[in-house]
């Protein structure tokens, strides 16, 4: 996943720079909420802005990455936090967290890659015609959600934990006594 995060990491920057030769000077650069060119600038300075923000991003996705493989266990807020970060599990939840950050960064960068294609295609005409880009903001925002309650629920207990849990508590029971908290 860490590849083909910074393989479009490199694939948004190369593009950038590389429609510069084809834009307008000044080119549209931003849009308002309806799709309306409502700021103009050099093909140049949108490609270094554009670059900028892919490169803030690579550098948060890689090093949170890297921060979470040397936090320690307690400051992981997740559920069955004791169970997950366990030395023997550690390594693979880590793993994990990395490949859910990861994967999160290359919706990302689809994404922007969508959103120069569209700025490229609005600045062909003249005057720039309006960008669509509310759709693919939203199925960006609808991945975000639904991978993060994913990789939200990945992390309850296995089923045989869980199970062992349960028989533990029945049989520490009285019949009348009821389970306390999230016991269960």
């Amino acid at each position: 996943m860490r590849i083909l995060f910074i393989t479009l990491c490199l694939a948004n920057i190369t593009f950038a720079f590389g429609m510069i030769p084809w834009m307008p000077n000044p080119m549209a650069v931003h849009f308002a909420a309806d799709g309306t060119p409502d700021g103009w600038g050099p093909s140049l300075v949108n490609a270094l802005l554009m670059s900028l923000v892919v490169g803030i991003m690579a550098a948060s996705i890689l090093g949170s990455s890297w921060l979470i493989t040397i936090a320690p266990s307690y400051s992981f807020n997740m559920p069955n936090r004791d169970y997950w970060m366990s030395e023997e599990r550690r390594p693979e939840t880590i793993r994990r967290i990395c490949s859910f950050c990861e994967l999160i960064g290359v919706w990302t960068m689809l994404f922007f890659l969508i959103v120069q294609w569209q700025i490229f295609q609005a600045n062909q005409t003249v005057p720039p015609k309006p960008i669509n880009i509310g759709l693919y903001g939203g199925i960006l925002l609808f991945v975000i959600i639904f991978e993060t309650v994913r990789s939200f629920l990945s992390f309850r207990l296995p089923k045989e934990k869980r199970q062992l849990d349960e028989s533990a508590i029945s049989t520490t029971m009285t019949p009348n006594e009821k389970p306390k908290g999230d016991d269960l």
